[in-house]
């Protein structure tokens, strides 16, 4: 490769591997906190295969120092660490399901109490006497956002509550 095609490929890679890596970081720890996932899981997905197309494009075009890099004991237990770890918590918080915790949350925040309730397994007096016991005044025609939201703590609080504590 050329000295100019070399500076000319660093000169662009570097800065959009540093760009692709911070938006990758960003958007990951977003999805991971379920803040604004909506928002950002396409471009994470996406910008993430752009950065692993980087990411082997790099490790082709430095092969030989990968492969003496990887002569070192302590290198390559590294390596063998943190791939056994990776694959360890993958099998351990993975899922195939395609069952959305939060689809269901939002689903029981919008219905009303009385609607709720035998989600929970109470009667809708029950799910109101659960919630007088935490110091939440409820009604049974109220959803559980507008209550979650009067108590500061949302309708997936409330639900968490109704199901954590029946009061029976």
């Amino acid at each position: 490769m050329s000295a100019i095609l070399r500076t000319t490929s660093r000169t662009i890679v570097t800065p959009v591997t540093i760009v692709l890596f911070v938006v990758s970081t960003v958007t990951g720890i977003m999805l991971l906190l379920h803040w604004q996932a909506g928002l950002v899981r396409f471009s994470h997905e996406w910008l993430s295969v752009a950065f692993s197309a980087i990411a082997v494009w790099h490790l082709v075009r430095n092969w030989t120092a990968f492969i003496q890099y990887f002569r070192r004991n302590l290198a390559l237990g590294a390596f063998a660490v943190s791939l056994i770890a990776s694959v360890v918590i993958t099998g351990m918080t993975g899922t195939t399901s395609n069952v959305s915790p939060g689809a269901v949350f939002r689903a029981l925040s919008a219905a009303t109490l009385e609607t709720a309730a035998p989600a929970f397994g109470l009667t809708p007096s029950a799910a109101i006497q659960t919630l007088k016991a935490a110091n939440i005044d409820a009604a049974a025609n109220e959803t559980l956002n507008a209550i979650g939201t009067r108590a500061g703590i949302g309708g997936a609080g409330v639900a968490s509550l109704l199901a954590a504590k029946p009061a029976r």
